[in-house]
């Protein structure tokens, strides 16, 4: 690499690094069978299905917004086919990989596309949801000139749930159509007038719809579970027969026939997929073959001759052989469940394997590595089994991993897990990880059940080595706990709780928890009768729970945040924030309500309280500078960022803007600040100035940065990692410049031959030739002086004490020379000069020197009390602080 020596201004760039969405559409398998074909926004990616791995991706030559489906023709070409909500249809050569040709579908301007279905390769039917009309837009378009050719007034709802597949009936296309009601569609491709309603059982809600590749036929699935093959004449309901399969529980979110039509797969919500046997194979009608205990919600399902993709809501695709056993999975992060996201994000960097630790699936953490961009390890931290959902229950509150804590060596992970359902008493945990290799990079070290009295721990922290750690809960309380021997095996460390620290005096309210009495004075929760018929079952309503879990993957606010303090009195005036631990572990900083703490870490006791009028009305984070902005302290709330001095107990400068995420760096000064309007902060506590600006990179309504971290940064570079949407990764790094590229082997510098090959351009021998009547003469005075000649000329057996030699070979480091002198003059100067007394700051100089050292004056003579008057003078007559000269010098 070609090193950049001089101080050229280094360039950053903002780009996305991870947490692409790929189940929003369904995939598809390449014609060769050995690749899988994903939508990922406005790109396809296509992953190998042994490997799993990303070998190429597809790009559009047009800006595209979005891909909303893929096809490649039945019996044709290798081209691959795909369209985007606006209507721009792309054409890939699949061998290249270039694209071929673009069309624009003449469809009303204020439409979005919502299915794309391939007739042949000359046409294609969509449909679409126009602003101005609550009724679907279902036509049928030319893929050569983009024209109109047929417009079908099918009076269906635009419910944002609508499912199209394409089928042979009686020798003609039709089109199958559902829309989330009870009513399915059937329409007849070529003949606009013909087409057909038919309704299913019960009037319960059509959630999936499949059609046979050869015979006349269509499959169902409504929400009781149900999954139905309705065979027959399709244009005509009275020549239909149906044919119900029922194993599911809860709704089926998807359904796929087989190649060949003899099989039928289905999934949904119970995180099973089920592989039906039809009754034209007499000998095995009806039997079925499960893949259990799949990680999420089954979202779509695609098949080959040879193997099945899975796309499930934790934003992965399982890739399955046609014997029902998981081969492989193409994981992206992301996929939280909904008490995840109510919860909130967290987003640590681990040195050792330079990856991100961030929340996963239900119970579990991620590591992604930012070197390969991949996921590692999905950590099991709750080790428990997921809830099951029931028809008046579909989405349980289940154990989730609610905050975590990396010390800055990443030896140690401690996670807090919690579950408050309102029914039984809260559980919630305190586990201690131990970093290890293996196939686990963690390993469970020490767990604490009701660690905070079964409240939330909201803030966890630990210092560098990873021996202390603080936990901050919901209680008003903080908890230190200590790495310790164990009594039982001396080998082995475990962690136990030294103290509780709490600000305010009365902690009765917090001494017990609500649910904890109403199961004592047996006030237990009953389910009413009512419950057992739910009306998402044949209706639509506003807040559909069915909408709510097909798009669960990225859904914000599908949780009340509020459940999680059921049966707790609240009282924010002293309500935990951020905790932080010093650089040298003697401090502990502690929010309650607006009142900043600081603890004495080795007695536990109350220091001092910091307070400002700009810092209510509640403190969020808090953090401790490191290395030489060690004695300052920033802290965060809601509209501003201050940063205090431990020396004089003063706010040395505060900026008033809206902050979201408060990081430090352990191996620098800096630190980074995110705001409410993606704005990015790099700055250091010792000025006001920041060292790296970067404003409104993404927009606000979309997301906003909640979490950020500092990654393997430099000296010289910065790299910052951002979350938002608890899945998206972004990252601020330096660019990568003409300077830092590889070299180039041009031609002139290849060897001449193959054995030249295998010779390096420069080579070092420690035999050196003879060279008669040469001698090597050493230049002494070019080191430095005769002080310093002398010094390195010696042996060192040889040199003569340090404290003889320490004030003459300081001076003369610095610069300063000794007149040479005759005898007479020094004797004369010896008479003339008097011994210092004791009340001279000189006085000790002997003592400290030595009886040998020459009678000069001192190069220095430390002055402490000096330094500290300075100091405090200092400090007494900087004027009072103002916000709106250290906000313009902050960039804001």
């Amino acid at each position: 690499m070609v090193v950049n020596d001089d101080n050229s201004v280094i360039k950053y760039k903002f780009q996305r690094k991870a947490g692409r969405n790929i189940i929003e559409h369904r995939p598809v398998f390449t014609p060769d069978g050995e690749s899988l074909a994903v939508i990922v926004e406005n790109i396809i990616r296509v992953y190998n299905l042994e490997t799993g791995d990303c070998v190429r991706t597809l790009e559009t030559e047009s800006a595209v917004d979005d891909l909303i489906a893929i096809q490649f023709p039945e019996n044709e070409d290798y081209n691959l086919y795909g369209c985007s909500s606006k209507g721009y249809v792309t054409i890939w050569t699949w061998e290249k990989g270039a694209v071929l040709r673009e069309i624009k579908l003449n469809i009303p301007s204020d439409s979005k596309i919502l299915t794309f279905n391939l007739i042949d390769s000359t046409e294609c039917f969509i449909t679409a949801g126009c602003k101005s009309n609550k009724f679907l837009y279902i036509a049928r378009f030319s893929m050569k000139t983009g024209q109109l050719l047929s417009l079908y007034k099918i009076n269906a709802l635009y419910y944002n749930m609508v499912r199209v597949v394409i089928g042979w009936c009686e020798g003609e296309r039709f089109a199958a159509i559902t829309n989330g009601t009870k009513t399915l569609y059937i329409q007849n491709i070529n003949k606009p007038h013909v087409y057909q309603f038919i309704m299913n059982s019960n009037d319960l809600r059509i959630l999936a719809v499949a059609a046979h590749h050869k015979a006349s036929a269509v499959a169902i699935t409504d929400t009781l579970g149900r999954t139905t093959v309705i065979r027959g004449n399709l244009f005509d309901k009275t020549s239909i027969a149906r044919e119900v399969l029922h194993w599911h529980y809860l709704p089926p979110l998807d359904v796929c026939f087989s190649l060949q039509g003899s099989y039928l797969y289905s999934g949904g919500i119970e995180k099973v997929l089920v592989k039906w046997t039809l009754s034209n194979l007499a000998h095995e009608a009806n039997s079925k073959e499960f893949i259990p205990r799949l990680p999420g919600f089954v979202r779509y399902i695609t098949n080959s001759n040879t193997h099945i993709a899975i796309s499930l809501s934790n934003n992965s695709v399982v890739i399955a052989n046609a014997r029902m056993r998981v081969l492989t999975t193409i994981l992206e992060c992301g996929g939280l469940s909904p008490v995840a996201r109510t919860f909130g994000s967290m987003l640590l960097y681990h040195q050792p394997s330079r990856s991100l630790i961030m929340p996963g699936r239900v119970g579990h953490l991620q590591l992604y590595s930012t070197v390969t961009d991949k996921v590692l390890y999905n950590v099991d931290i709750t080790g428990l089994n997921p809830i099951p959902a029931e028809r008046w229950n579909i989405l349980p509150i289940e154990t989730e991993v609610s905050c975590a804590g990396l010390c800055g060596n990443g030896t140690w992970l401690v996670t807090s897990e919690y579950r408050n359902d309102g029914v039984i008493y809260p559980e919630e945990k305190l586990k201690f990880w131990q970093s290890q290799k293996g196939p686990v990079p963690f390993e469970l070290n020490t767990v604490v059940n009701l660690s905070h009295g079964g409240c939330n721990v909201v803030s966890i922290v630990l210092n560098f080595f990873g021996d202390l750690c603080v936990t901050a809960g919901s209680d008003q309380k903080f908890r230190v706990w200590k790495r310790e021997t164990s009594s039982d095996n001396p080998k082995k460390k475990i962690w136990t709780c030294l103290t509780t620290c709490y600000y305010s005096s009365g902690v009765s309210q917090f001494s017990s928890h609500g649910v904890y009495n109403d199961f004592k004075i047996g006030k237990l929760y009953k389910r009413s009768k009512e419950n057992d018929i739910q009306p998402y079952l044949t209706e639509v309503h506003k807040d559909d729970v069915i909408y709510k879990i097909i798009n669960i993957h990225k859904e914000q606010n599908i949780g009340d945040p509020e459940i999680f303090k059921y049966g707790m009195r609240v009282d924010e005036e002293n309500d935990m924030g951020g905790v932080a631990i010093s650089a040298d572990g003697s401090l502990i900083a502690a929010w309650f309500g607006c009142k900043l703490t600081l603890w004495d870490t080795h007695l536990c006791n109350l220091r001092t309280t910091l307070s400002h009028p700009a810092l209510r009305p509640k403190g969020i984070d808090v953090k401790f500078g490191s290395k030489d902005a060690a004695h300052y302290l920033v802290c965060t709330t809601a509209t501003s960022l201050a940063v205090w001095s431990l020396l004089s107990l003063t706010v040395k400068w505060m900026v008033q803007i809206q902050t979201s995420c408060l990081a430090a760096d352990r191996f620098s000064n800096r630190m980074a600040v995110t705001t409410n309007n993606n704005d990015v902060f790099v700055f250091s506590p010792q000025s006001p100035s920041p060292i790296l600006v970067r404003k409104n990179l993404l927009d606000p309504e979309t997301g906003v940065f909640k979490q950020c971290c500092f990654g393997n940064s430099t000296a010289n570079d910065i790299r910052v990692y951002l979350m938002r949407n608890n899945s998206e990764i972004y990252c601020v790094e330096p660019e990568q410049t003409k300077e830092g590229r590889l070299e180039v082997i041009s031609k002139r510098n290849m060897p001449k031959s193959k054995f030249g090959a295998l010779l390096a351009e420069k080579q070092l021998s420690e035999v050196r030739p003879a060279r008669p009547g040469e001698e090597f003469v050493y230049d002494l005075n070019a080191v430095g002086g005769a002080a310093v000649a002398q010094f390195a000329s010696a042996s060192p057996h040889m040199l003569p004490p340090v404290s003889i030699l320490c004030t003459t070979f300081l001076k003369q480091l610095t610069g300063q020379q000794q007149p040479e002198e005759n005898e007479d003059q020094k004797e004369d100067n010896i008479m003339e000069i008097d011994q210092p007394s004791s009340d001279d700051e000189g006085g000790d100089s002997e003592k400290l020197n030595g009886p040998y050292t020459p009678k000069v004056a001192e190069l220095w003579t430390p002055n402490y009390e000096a330094v500290k008057t300075k100091k405090l003078n200092k400090v007494m007559k900087e004027p009072f602080l103002d916000l709106h000269a250290t906000s313009s010098l902050f960039g804001v």
